[in-house]
């Protein structure tokens, strides 16, 4: 019999490649929470309905309207996490989607576009808006 202890692993603080992330320690939970929101209400489009995606999507968007630019005034201070990659990936992920979810109600009638791909297209946008400003650094005097 040997004696062995349990010791915790050390924590690598760089993922590994099956562990991608769109947020980076730091980000501000209801900016992490809006972006979760906002990319649900997409998906759940086809199983919840219309009415309970839109809240969804209203829901985040009120959270990623506050949340973005406290998370770029306070990254100017030096805060760490600024989901730049949440941002990219919705804007590309929305335009992406935005000819994929167009749909005639009759034939031959006006061509419409459901509003949740664009919707995520805006708020990619919206992060990546602020992206410059969380970039500069605030330079305090000693």
């Amino acid at each position: 019999m040997s004696d062995t202890t349990l010791t915790s692993a050390p924590i690598d603080p760089k993922p590994r490649w099956w562990q991608v992330t769109v947020t980076d320690p730091g980000c501000r939970t209801d900016v992490r929470l809006g972006g979760l929101l906002v990319m649900g209400s997409v998906f759940l489009w086809l199983f919840a309905g219309p009415s309970l995606s839109a809240k969804f999507l209203m829901l985040g968007a009120v959270l990623l309207l506050w949340g973005v630019p406290a998370q770029a005034f306070q990254a100017r201070k030096g805060r760490p996490g600024y989901p730049w990659k949440m941002g990219l990936a919705f804007a590309l992920l929305g335009l992406a989607m935005t000819p994929d979810l167009r749909y005639r109600e009759e034939p031959g009638g006006p061509l419409g576009v459901q509003i949740m791909a664009p919707a995520l297209a805006v708020a990619g946008l919206w992060i990546l808006a602020w992206w410059p400003l969380a970039r500069r650094r605030v330079v305090e005097d000693a």
